[in-house]
């Protein structure tokens, strides 16, 4: 099972996916299990926010950073440390350390 999930991660297919989901909404999104066809794998969770380019085009989003996990993760706990990564990202890519 995490076999197959490591090898739809590895399509550029699930990828783009990825990047169009963290797209669609300010800040962090959130699928559960089935609830998404971004995987077949019922049991599994993703966490995952955008983060944005450098310059003046800021809210150009360049990438994404998450966490794919069980459905019963602790979502208290994984939601505010992508969010807060997210954010630390775009800021080291303004060159705002």
């Amino acid at each position: 099972r995490i076999r197959q999930l490591f090898e739809m991660l590895e399509t550029r297919e699930t990828q783009v996916k990825l990047l169009d989901a963290a797209q669609e909404a300010d800040g962090v999104q959130i699928f559960i299990g089935a609830e998404t066809a971004l995987f077949g794998l019922s049991g599994c969770s993703v966490v995952i926010s955008p983060f944005t380019g450098t310059g003046e085009a800021t809210d150009k989003i360049v990438g994404a950073i998450g966490v794919i996990g069980p459905a019963r993760l602790n979502y208290a706990r994984v939601i505010p440390l992508v969010d807060y990564t997210a954010r630390v990202l775009g800021r080291m890519l303004d060159g705002q350390d």
